[in-house]
């Protein structure tokens, strides 16, 4: 079989909470319905263990009719070190594993002459995503997000730091293979290599390593280290945050969000009505919650 020219490609590894291969699974079916492509057009890069447990929790017909899976088992040690705060709303917290060392490999895995590179819990709602093929840039990813409720702002997810460099968004990427597109994500991996030096140079926060940061750091180093060289997608990143949560699915391609606001109590929300656009999920639990009902309505 011939591989196609154009694809997805995902990276899904479960923590002892977060199913993220079944969240990548449900993205791939609903992106073969709005963006027109075959299962042979998605990729998701995932471990044996996580691979397993979709077979067992669905059925290996599923999935194996959902995607095409490259198996990894490597930096085990990593995925234990690298702690992430995870919050289903405001009430619950909880420190998980996170694994995400191995997305600067993306070039290299990606079996398509073009890519989108983008996040499990990046839900597709619409054909959108189609605007980036054959687009005369190379590599183009967005350093602006759109927040679903407007008015709430994080300082931090603007910058590494409060004097540093743009934080671009590593959710969704596009890239042609290419030296320049090569080029970029060999810098990735070098970040990736070698996080303790690049974390006291960039000084980003915490312990965390996330691709939000080497990528951005990559595209400063691309852009002759000067800011925002890169160019951004040709669409608006719709963003719900972990303090969200999803009261229930609408219909075809239609969620009920609860944003929580940002100058009430902890737990006031309102409710959004989205529809036909394409959102960041970043509360892992009120995704799974309705994973269900999303295969229901595809």
């Amino acid at each position: 079989m011939t591989t196609p020219n154009r694809g997805l490609i995902m990276f899904a590894f479960n923590n002892v909470e977060i199913d993220y291969i079944t969240l990548a699974i449900v993205n791939s079916k609903l992106a073969q319905k709005h963006l027109g492509i075959s299962k042979e057009q998605v990729t998701i890069v995932t471990d044996e263990y996580s691979y397993d447990y979709a077979c067992s929790k669905h059925t290996k017909e599923f999935v194996t009719s959902s995607a095409e899976y490259i198996l990894q088992e490597k930096d085990i040690e990593f995925k234990y070190k690298n702690m992430r705060l995870y919050k289903d709303t405001s009430d619950k917290a909880r420190p998980l594993s996170f694994y995400n060392l191995n997305r600067s490999e993306a070039y290299d895995l990606s079996p398509y002459e073009e890519t989108i590179l983008l996040d499990a819990d990046f839900l597709i709602l619409s054909d959108t995503l189609n605007r980036c093929w054959g687009h005369n840039n190379e590599l183009m990813m967005s350093y602006d997000y759109t927040d679903i409720l407007g008015d709430r702002e994080y300082s931090s997810l603007s910058r590494l730091n409060s004097v540093g460099i743009t934080m671009y968004w590593a959710t969704v990427v596009y890239f042609k293979k290419g030296a320049y597109a090569e080029s970029f994500f060999n810098l990735v991996k070098q970040v990736a290599a070698n996080i303790l030096y690049y974390k006291q140079l960039y000084k980003w926060p915490g312990n965390l390593y996330r691709n939000d940061y080497s990528f951005s750091v990559a595209a400063h180093n691309m852009g002759g280290f000067v800011d925002r060289t890169i160019p951004q997608l040709p669409f608006a990143l719709f963003k719900s945050f972990d303090i969200d949560d999803i009261e229930r699915v609408l219909g075809e391609n239609e969620l009920l969000i609860l944003a929580e606001k940002s100058t009430a109590q902890v737990g006031d929300y309102i409710a959004i009505r989205w529809k036909d656009l394409d959102i960041h999920i970043m509360n892992k639990w009120a995704l799974e919650r309705i994973l269900g009902d999303l295969l229901e309505n595809l």
